[in-house]
């Protein structure tokens, strides 16, 4: 009986052996979301060195997205409208702690060796956090301040976001980061420059509100801004 007891246990132990064999021996990537601020900026905020947008300052940057997919170009199936989700989420990723750029790490997803050139994710407005959440039912915000005084930004779109890198990056064996950055010197001027001093406080309550369906009158900034960020997405391996 208890040479019986000990080949079961030796058998269990050479199996998770060889399963942790193979884990360690596949391609993962690495998933990070980063910001970066404009250059030359320091301290603890993001600012805009733009003459149109001298004294806006961002102070809080975050999204929530899902659904995360990668493409590889070598092999014919591989498509983004696949539901083969590497990271199903969803995740609410802060990328501005007191001003400061932030990267944070998603996590690992084992992958087949390949080139991949494109991954997409879909924002999402998660409804199931605390209603005291910033991002409860959003999925982008930002607060700031223009010439001193306290605006805050936000929107619920649920848009598919697509990244990609012409050249690739080459999966062949071991850990590849994959970082979507998002530079947020550009979020004013990416696609349409927008003049954020134009954003009007309409109700008066000392919090200028820049949303889809803000009190203030700011609705047409809010799509514009929200479009500038998509645009400032980019695919690096770092």
């Amino acid at each position: 009986m208890k040479n019986s007891i000990y080949l079961t246990l030796l058998l269990s132990a050479m199996l998770l052996v060889s399963c942790s064999s193979d884990e360690n021996d596949g391609s993962r990537i690495r998933l990070k979301v980063a910001s970066v601020n404009a250059p030359g900026i320091s301290g603890k905020s993001a600012a805009f060195t733009s003459k149109v947008n001298e004294g806006i300052v961002f102070t809080d940057f975050r999204i929530s997205i899902r659904d995360v997919v990668f493409k590889n170009d070598d092999d014919p199936n591989s498509s983004l409208d696949t539901d083969e989700i590497q990271f199903r989420g969803p995740y609410q990723i802060d990328l501005l702690t007191d001003g400061d750029a932030v990267t944070q790490t998603i996590g690992d997803a084992f992958v087949p060796d390949g080139l991949y050139k494109e991954l997409r994710f879909k924002f999402h407005k998660d409804e199931d956090l605390p209603t005291n959440d910033v991002l409860y039912d959003k999925s982008i915000y930002i607060e700031g301040t223009i010439d001193g005084t306290p605006f805050v930004f936000w929107h619920d779109t649920s848009e598919n976001l697509d990244v990609g890198r012409t050249t690739g990056v080459e999966v062949a064996g071991g850990v590849v980061n994959f970082t979507v950055e998002f530079d947020i010197s550009q979020f004013l001027s990416s696609l349409t420059t927008i003049d954020l001093h134009q954003a009007v406080d309409g109700n008066q309550d000392g919090l200028i509100e820049i949303f889809p369906n803000d009190q203030d009158g700011n609705q047409d900034i809010a799509d514009t801004l929200k479009d500038n960020i998509k645009e400032t997405a980019d695919l690096i391996d770092r």
